[in-house]
């Protein structure tokens, strides 16, 4: 086996070493490579953004408002009220 069997460098009989695409496959590789890095660079930074957000508050009604539907009710005095509000707000 010879030079020109792809014996000994590796080249192939009838490539001159860059394979079937030539110069387009390693343009194409760059690209693709590239692309993925972008990806990476994306999800990383989607997930810096999920974890920086603040969680959600429980879910339900906020005490106040219905502090303030009890006393419209007439089911709590306004002393009362006045007291929860300001147990909230400390």
């Amino acid at each position: 086996m010879g030079w020109c069997c792809g014996g000994w460098g590796g080249w192939g009989a009838w490539s001159p070493g860059w394979g079937i695409l030539g110069i387009l496959g390693l343009v194409l590789n760059l690209l693709l490579f590239l692309g993925l890095l972008a990806l990476l660079g994306l999800g990383i930074a989607w997930l810096v953004r999920q974890m920086g957000r603040r969680p959600a508050a429980p879910g339900g009604p906020d005490p106040l408002e219905i502090a303030r539907r009890r006393l419209a009710a007439g089911e709590i005095t306004l002393a009362e009220f006045e007291e929860i509000r300001d147990r909230l707000r400390s």
